[in-house]
């Protein structure tokens, strides 16, 4: 492919090195590697590490942690209706040009998003070429095999939803000058990994943090909603490139798909909306996650090194991190987002607060003491900011308080449910699919019937799209689906020219973001240093 994909092999396993207290690989040894079973978990762990290192090889500090760890949150929350950046602080070079649409093909951060993508797929490609000649279980062979196909698909399917068509690798042998594949190449690779795993994958996995049959599930459901989206609403076709088209998309037979999926999650999975939403976003409730969360990325609990997820920059109340648990706030909610709830509905008192104060009260959950922000009452304020995501009291805690003990979810039951009303709604039945709008909604009023029907009236669109967008927002809001929607339904120009800079404390920086918006941003550009090593074609609208 490039040189930067070819300095991967040498050292596939190096980012899991500090976790599991082993030395980087040569060459010859990654060849001599996959002998025991032991070496294969060891190749999966390393696999999984992708998710939310912050080291691949010699790339660490501030250029790491470009994926799940915190960046992805903000390539793919910032800069829509959701999230404005805090003018303070949030305009730095890995925040900024996301949140205003200022993102070129030099940026680092993409330039190393797209890297660790690829190191994760050269490690699955690894594990599956050589895991074959494993003398171990079978049964656990064909579990690893599964979970390698789910995270090759699931690490090709941000590099798809971000840059349109990429360079497509079944095998660790790569051609340094291969190009772009288009995107139907690309979704093909991607629904057979997903399905592969559908299929092999036992319905819980036995170590936590790790993908089963619904794992896999639930990202190809997810990707058959979003080619339908993609190809119903004719995404990105004013731009004629065709490598990122979607004309090969029969919309139709995607939400029968999608549908098909869905009900099968929705009748056996065992998954559900667990009693408090809040727990699904605190550190120390992972327990609670595991009954709703389809799949989550786990969080090192070492007091030295691991794997951590970083939530402090923006994903909880701001405040003094050493006293009560807050974050930097560097990005903050919009005026739009908080006008998007009733004011019944829970779900704004715990996703949209004021700043904590050293004089908050405590509240205790299984034994943890967490600080309890204000509700924001109104989006004008300069103390309001995201709540979504809750740091414990750090008195006690073990690692850096920057840092999270906790699992960050990346698929919810609840957005299951979301995605069985869209292909509802598109296969002919829009009276079920509000149906399974309410029973999301029901949770946010406490299982209330009168409360619930409040909402249902509230919240009523005759548009059926805009309706269910408004809900995915409400309960996925900071959980890195928004600009992905948006663009799939082809609505992320109208919701940005929507944003009123006049609204809200932080919105003032939203006539920035919309003078900066052209429709080729809703593909991400391709880094400058794969079109200078491989010449491989850019993304339209970026110039070198």
């Amino acid at each position: 492919m490039k040189k930067i994909l070819f300095a991967i092999i040498p050292m596939i396993l190096v980012s899991c090195s500090k976790m599991l207290d082993t030395q980087p690989y040569s060459f010859g040894t990654v060849e001599n590697f996959y002998k025991t079973a032991k070496d294969a978990e060891l190749g999966l762990t390393g696999c999984y590490s992708i998710l939310n290192t912050n080291q691949v090889q010699s790339v660490s500090g501030p250029r790491a942690g470009v994926t799940f760890r915190k960046s992805m949150h903000v390539l793919l929350n910032a800069g829509v209706d959701e999230l404005i950046p805090n003018p303070n602080n949030g305009l730095r070079p890995d925040v900024g040009p996301f949140a205003l649409h200022e993102v070129f093909s030099q940026n680092e951060i993409i330039q190393y998003n797209f890297f660790f993508w690829f190191a994760g797929i050269n490690r699955t490609n690894y594990l599956l070429n050589k895991i074959d000649d494993v003398e171990m279980n079978d049964d656990r062979k064909n579990e690893i095999k599964g979970e390698a196909h789910f995270l090759r698909g699931f690490f090709y399917t941000y590099l798809a939803m971000m840059y349109g068509g990429v360079p497509v690798y079944t095998t660790p042998e790569h051609n340094p000058h291969a190009q772009r594949e288009s995107l139907q190449k690309v979704y093909e690779l991607i629904i057979s990994d997903f399905k592969y795993a559908y299929e092999i994958l036992p319905n819980r996995a036995s170590t936590m943090g790790r993908a089963n049959k619904w794992s896999a599930a639930g990202y190809l459901a997810k990707v058959y909603t979003y080619l339908a989206s993609c190809g119903h609403n004719n995404v990105g076709s004013d731009l004629g490139f065709q490598l990122n088209s979607f004309d090969w998309v029969d919309w139709q037979d995607m939400y029968a798909e999608a549908l098909t999926v869905t009900q099968d999650i929705v009748d056996n999975s065992g998954y559900e909306l667990i009693v408090n939403y809040d727990y699904l976003f605190r550190e120390t409730t992972d327990s609670y996650k595991d009954q709703e969360c389809l799949f989550y990325i786990l969080s090192s609990t070492n007091s030295v090194s691991g794997n951590y997820n970083q939530w402090n920059e923006f994903l909880i109340p701001g405040g003094n991190r050493n006293l009560v648990g807050g974050g930097t706030a560097i990005l903050r909610p919009t005026g739009e987002l908080w006008a998007l709830y009733n004011a019944v509905d829970e779900r704004r008192s715990h996703n949209l607060v004021f700043q904590l104060r050293a004089t908050e009260p405590v509240e205790v959950i299984d034994g943890v003491a967490y600080y309890i922000p204000r509700e924001a009452t109104a989006p004008t304020f300069g103390t309001y900011c995201v709540g979504k995501f809750r740091y414990m009291d750090p008195v006690p805690k073990l690692i850096d308080n920057q840092l999270s003990l906790g699992a960050t979810p990346i698929l919810r039951y609840a957005d299951i449910l979301l995605l069985h009303a869209e292909a509802l709604y598109y296969t002919g039945d829009e009276p079920q699919a509000r149906d399974f709008l309410l029973a999301v909604r029901k949770r946010a009023v406490s299982n209330d019937d009168v409360q619930a029907g409040l909402l249902a009236s509230d919240y009523y669109r005759s548009d059926f799209v805009q309706e269910l967008l408004d809900e995915r927002s409400r309960e996925l809001c900071f959980e890195a689906w928004r600009r992905i929607d948006l663009i799939r339904f082809g609505r992320i120009a109208q919701a940005i020219a929507d944003l009123d800079p006049d609204y809200g404390a932080f919105n003032a920086l939203a006539s920035q973001m919309q003078a900066n918006w052209a429709s080729y941003k809703i593909w991400y550009p391709i880094p400058t240093a794969e079109i200078d090593l491989s010449k491989i074609e850019p993304n339209p609208g970026y110039t070198n």
